[in-house]
């Protein structure tokens, strides 16, 4: 094996796709396609198998021959995957309790390992409360959650490095692991973000006063908070304020919002889009007919929906979640509100809805933030760090 690999140990778990390649999501892939891109060696994926799929909305079947960067079954036993890794230039994997042992591994073979964190104790505890209603059930899940953070803790004594996606766990770890990257994770290209012209378009639309356009989009599941988006809408209008809500992503939540939109007999304003393509729909919809992101994820999950709808000037209200809490003030693209607050969320949306001017002002400076976040920079950003902290030679480092 090269020594000068890249191994990337996905959190993410593949199903058998027909053709008998790994079905994984677009998003991972491009990821993996922006290291290789910057990383001076080859760049493989060793992947798990599992029976179920995901929810997200990207899934694409990889056939190993083909693909751009290695992807491989990840070995099972301990044994085997000594013998695949030992050659490594740099181990990199998402900070799992279940990845201590590769940690310890890594540091026996003197293989440098980076962690890339998303959930803090916090949001794990949270994810917990909106999908568990049984208290016994609950307390056994936060148990584990206690006993997974002291694990990562353990893992971070040994790790090489750490790039955090978004604030919570990056204020949480900084601390614990002097080699902490902090990063925005988006799948927005440079050329994919709205122009000056077509933001300034909006801005004057915007200011015209007409009803608000406002949009959700994400899998339709408890810890996004989706079930709160109906309510949402039904006491907007009980306001009297014109809008339209847009709803894209699906998930086993669809049902249940289609019954309540027909129920609060808001078919005419709110509309269940589906699941879109993430460049030829998605985006471009988020330029050209949306205002304003409602975001009321409950947990501090740090979604790459946050720099994705700014880059295509679209500002966020939503619940104070750490995540969005985080981003919020160094963006000044948003405005947070209480936690299930929906009548706070609603006041808000009243609010930006008769004065225009702080919209606006939010739109601009969305879409300069996520500039500065742009997948192409961020990913460039990322592999420099891996670099830093692998054991090229230092030619290749260069």
């Amino acid at each position: 094996m090269p020594d000068n690999e890249l191994l990337i140990l996905p959190v993410l778990k593949a199903v058998r796709g027909p053709h008998g390649g790994f079905v994984l999501t677009q998003k991972y892939m491009d990821g993996v396609a922006g290291y290789a891109k910057h990383w001076p060696g080859p760049v493989t994926s060793l992947v798990e198998v599992s029976h179920t799929p995901t929810t997200d909305m990207d899934h694409i079947e990889v056939i190993p021959e083909k693909a751009a960067t290695g992807v491989e079954l990840r070995p099972k036993s301990i044994e085997e995957l000594t013998e695949r890794i030992k050659n490594a230039a740099l181990v990199s994997t998402f900070l799992s309790p279940f990845e201590l042992p590769t940690a310890k591994l890594c540091k026996k073979l003197g293989v440098p390992i980076v962690f890339v964190s998303e959930y803090t104790l916090q949001t794990d505890i949270q994810i917990i409360h909106a999908h568990t209603t049984n208290p016994l059930l609950r307390f056994r899940r936060r148990h584990w959650a206690r006993w997974a953070e002291r694990k990562r803790r353990q893992a971070l004594g040994i790790a090489d490095g750490l790039q955090c996606s978004g604030t919570p766990t990056y204020q949480a770890y900084r601390e614990l692991i002097d080699n902490t990257l902090l990063f925005f994770d988006n799948r927005v290209r440079e050329d994919w973000f709205i122009s000056a012209d077509a933001l300034a378009r909006k801005a004057e639309d915007i200011g015209a006063g007409r009803p608000l356009r406002l949009v959700f989009g994400g899998r339709l599941i408890a810890m996004k908070g989706v079930m709160d988006l109906v309510p949402f809408a039904a006491a907007l209008r009980q306001r009297n304020i014109p809008f339209t809500l847009d709803i894209y992503g699906d998930g086993p939540l669809k049902k249940d919002m289609a019954e309540q939109i027909r129920s609060h007999d808001l078919s005419d304003q709110v509309i269940l889009r589906g699941a879109v393509d993430f460049g030829a729909v998605w985006v471009p919809d988020l330029q050209e007919k949306v205002d304003l992101f409602v975001c009321c994820h409950p947990q501090g999950d740090p979604s790459s929906t946050y720099p994705e709808v700014m880059a295509c000037g679209v500002p966020i209200v939503g619940y104070d979640n750490e995540a969005f809490a985080g981003i919020a003030p160094l963006s000044q693209a948003g405005w947070t509100t209480p936690m299930h607050d929906v009548d706070a969320l609603v006041s808000k949306v009243v609010q930006l809805h008769q004065e225009r001017a702080p919209l606006v002002t939010a739109m601009q400076n969305a879409r300069k933030f996520a500039a500065e976040h742009a997948f192409e920079a961020t990913m460039q950003r990322r592999t420099r760090h891996l670099i830093d902290a692998s054991r090229l030679p230092d030619h290749l480092k260069a």
